[in-house]
């Protein structure tokens, strides 16, 4: 499927080619083709808003509630996006909590206990 997508594009890019080519070996007197560039001819510089996007794509019955959709998902998102940050950190913090605890008792007790130990020999020396 992709080999005809491929050629498909190919196709179109070549036809697209030898309608805007201008021929060395053509009079020295532009055509009306060559004078002019065509308008359906995109051009590099041209910049596309990101309405102009959404109403190109949208379907057409879709494409007078675009503004309507729009402001109903920034309300959305509003109300939901703080409780689901609020969810994930919640989670995170809960995690964090876990690993620091075992890394406690297994890390920290034992050098803690170690360290009682040790000074409670100095102090027992020192009598």
């Amino acid at each position: 499927m992709a080999d005809d997508d491929t050629s498909d594009l190919l196709r179109k890019a070549d036809a697209l080619i030898r309608r805007t080519r201008v021929f060395v070996a053509a009079s020295s007197e532009p055509t009306p083709e060559a004078a002019a560039p065509e308008e359906d001819l995109p051009v590099l510089t041209d910049i596309v808003t990101e309405h102009e996007a959404a109403l190109a794509t949208a379907p057409p019955h879709m494409q007078l509630h675009l503004d309507a959709l729009r402001e109903e998902l920034s309300r959305w998102l509003d109300q939901e996006l703080p409780h689901a940050v609020l969810r994930v950190t919640d989670g995170l913090a809960d995690q964090l909590m876990g690993e620091l605890t075992e890394q406690a008792e297994k890390n920290l007790l034992p050098r803690l206990i170690a360290r009682l130990e040790g000074a409670a020999v100095e102090s027992k020396n020192e009598k």
